[in-house]
């Protein structure tokens, strides 16, 4: 039954993933094939291109495990809508009480992976859910923490969300250094972002090295 409830997420038959559930299928039960993704992960995915929100309710009324890892614990619900870019499938996975401090295999959290998309309103949702517990944590493939990678992107309004939630310019990245150093060098093809990275890192700290 696992495979027929996998092959209904994906061809978007929300009234076959329901009558499966109801009938006993395993809304836990990861796919059989690498990488081993659960029904909710495969839910996320199907958003993309069509597939329903009311899937991924009816998995969680039908005992998903909100906070799940894949067969390669590698991610769980949570951090792929996050890093999908499914702000509602994120909104529901939250309100489910999925857990936003969780680390993948690489050492992102959903904060931060919210960081590399550049989705304010979606790290503002997660801040509200508690992600304030890493806010400060470095890691991923850029060793920067969430504000680490604003800063380098110049990501003004992501800066500010982030420090108003209690960042620190001053925590370490992998490097051992300041976050507030991910600051790239000014040049001439934005000064007025730079300027304003500038002044919101200056605002949090008096004083900043040059």
């Amino acid at each position: 039954m696992s495979k027929e409830l996998f092959a209904a997420i994906e061809q978007h038959d929300t009234a076959r993933v329901k009558a499966l559930l109801a009938g006993g299928a395993d809304p836990n039960e990861p796919q059989q094939e690498w990488p081993g993704l659960l029904p909710l992960q495969v839910a996320i995915h199907a958003l993309a291109d069509g597939g329903e929100l009311s899937v991924l309710l009816a998995l969680l009324e039908h005992g998903a495990d909100v906070n799940a890892w894949d067969a390669e614990r590698d991610r769980t619900p949570l951090l792929e809508a996050v890093c999908e870019n499914q702000l509602a499938a994120v909104d529901v996975l939250v309100k489910a009480g999925a857990e936003p401090n969780v680390r993948s295999s690489e050492g992102d959290t959903p904060l931060r992976a919210c960081a590399e998309l550049g989705n304010v309103e979606m790290a503002s949702l997660l801040l509200g859910a508690g992600a304030t517990q890493t806010i400060n944590d470095w890691g991923g493939l850029t060793g920067c923490t969430a504000l680490g990678i604003a800063i380098s992107r110049l990501d003004i309004p992501m800066m500010r969300l982030l420090l108003d939630a209690g960042a620190d310019p001053e925590a370490p990245d992998d490097n051992r250094q300041p976050t507030r150093d991910r600051l790239p060098p000014r040049d001439d093809s934005d000064p007025q972002k730079w300027d304003a990275a500038f002044e919101l890192l200056g605002g949090a700290k008096d004083r900043m090295p040059l």
